[in-house]
């Protein structure tokens, strides 16, 4: 299956309810937050601050401030509104990635940290099996080759 196919497959099973209405939650207290996790190791199927995978870590993240995404990244990315073009990310919103097999679909996400809209890049904070907890630049090669979209699960986030 195409990634175009994947993802209209994906846009027709989204989940809109999740989008989340707090004013006191903001892309930039999300990113705060998820930084203080920096170096927790990986840990496959883990959601605690002692070790995360990578939808353990975004779950985990986001339910500091009640807001319930799915414990799986495919699950993850049929959540909130579909973000179409990279020039429109903002800190706080989940980035999604094919899995290291690179065989399509969604196997890894993380958390948007900064933005060049000029450019459609973007700094990410996800746990790495190999790293744990880190930062990652969108256009490192491995990274830049497995992007498969963004979802935005804050509604009133950073403009």
């Amino acid at each position: 299956m195409s990634l175009q196919a994947y993802n209209e497959a994906i846009e027709a099973k989204t989940n809109t309810a999740a989008i989340a209405n707090s004013d006191d939650v903001s892309g930039e207290t999300i990113v705060k937050t998820a930084m203080q996790y920096i170096g927790v190791p990986y840990r496959h199927g883990t959601s605690s601050p002692k070790s995360f995978d990578c939808s353990g870590f975004t779950s985990f993240v986001y339910r500091q401030f009640d807001i319930n995404l799915s414990r799986d990244s495919r699950a993850q990315y049929t959540q909130g509104q579909i973000i179409k073009n990279k020039s429109d990310l903002r800190a706080g919103d989940l980035v999604f990635f094919q899995g290291s097999s690179g065989r399509g679909g969604v196997g890894h996400v993380g958390i948007v940290t900064e933005v060049n809209p000029s450019d459609m890049t973007f700094k990410f904070v996800h746990a790495s099996s190999k790293k744990g907890v880190t930062t990652e630049q969108s256009t490192t090669a491995y990274y830049n080759q497995r992007y498969v979209g963004a979802r935005r699960v804050l509604q009133n986030i950073d403009e």
